[in-house]
């Protein structure tokens, strides 16, 4: 996670804002088109009406027989920028921002502030959603160039362990740490360390954020060495969250102050995982 003005050949691919709340009534086609009305206004014209599947597993109780499992199909609206590198998501219980042109964590968090007051404008009874969770989460596609190594760019303690004394090839590993940094709060750095595939890319989002409508993606920018790969590269993905267990009415939430409490400890959990190197590499 870096700031482009810092790092030129920064490896900052995705970054994602996220607020869920208590769950709203279904929306109104007029609201519907009230969002998007406004959202066009702040440069958010494409709407993509779509839907995901919520999977629901029932535990059994006191030796009781397990419910099958059922799933639901829920709706969620998309609006896209010019240039398909950013987006807005609402759904009945949450709201997201995601770019892929981040520019600096200031210009995310002022997009942001403009896409909440044109949403809270578009569906007033918004105000009196409760807050659940707040999240603010970065990925970084770490690929060495053809002169480096993986090693060289990511902390040790970062990767996950070489377990040399097993035999055969290495295809994948990962590694989490979750870190409580306040109270309420929590701080989770997950790496991937991955192989190509005939020297390209096998992977380059966490599987929760691969979007499976295409119509709702958004467009990631290669970099010029991603196009023949070598050896092993990484996939950097830290979360910071703040869960919310006094539920306050939304209206009474500074979203910006949020962010900024969150993003700060993000930013201090990526420069201390990546090494001198790296930030040559990336200047």
């Amino acid at each position: 996670m870096s700031s482009s003005s810092l790092l030129s050949q920064a490896p900052l691919i995705h970054a994602v804002a996220q607020v869920q709340f208590s769950e709203l009534p279904s929306f109104e086609e007029g609201e519907l088109e009230a969002l998007h009305r406004g959202l066009m206004g702040i440069r958010f014209p494409e709407r993509v009406n779509s839907h995901f599947e919520q999977h629901i597993l029932a535990l059994p109780a006191n030796g009781a027989p397990a419910d099958q499992p059922s799933h639901q199909r829920l709706s969620r609206y998309v609006f896209k920028a010019p240039g398909q590198q950013q987006l807005v998501e609402v759904r009945r219980d949450r709201i997201l921002l995601k770019v892929t042109d981040y520019a600096g964590h200031h210009a995310f968090f002022d997009l942001w502030q403009k896409v909440m007051e044109t949403v809270f404008a578009a569906l007033p009874h918004l105000r009196q959603a409760l807050l659940h969770r707040f999240s603010l989460r970065y990925i970084d596609l770490v690929v060495p160039k053809p002169v480096e190594r993986l090693t060289q760019l990511v902390s040790g303690a970062l990767l996950p362990p070489p377990l040399q004394e097993l035999q055969g090839d290495s295809l994948f590993g990962t590694s989490v740490k979750v870190i409580r940094t306040a109270p309420n709060q929590h701080l989770r750095v997950a790496f991937e360390e991955l192989l190509p595939m005939e020297k390209r890319l096998t992977k380059v989002l966490p599987d929760d954020l691969a979007e499976h409508d295409p119509r709702c993606g958004i467009s990631i920018n290669a970099q010029a060495h991603w196009q023949e790969i070598e050896g092993p590269y990484g996939l950097l993905d830290i979360e910071h969250v703040y869960t919310a267990h006094d539920t306050p009415s939304l209206a009474t939430v500074d979203m910006k102050n949020r962010l900024e409490a969150l993003y700060q400890p993000a930013r201090a959990a990526f420069d201390s995982v990546i090494t001198d190197a790296a930030r040559t590499s990336w200047a």
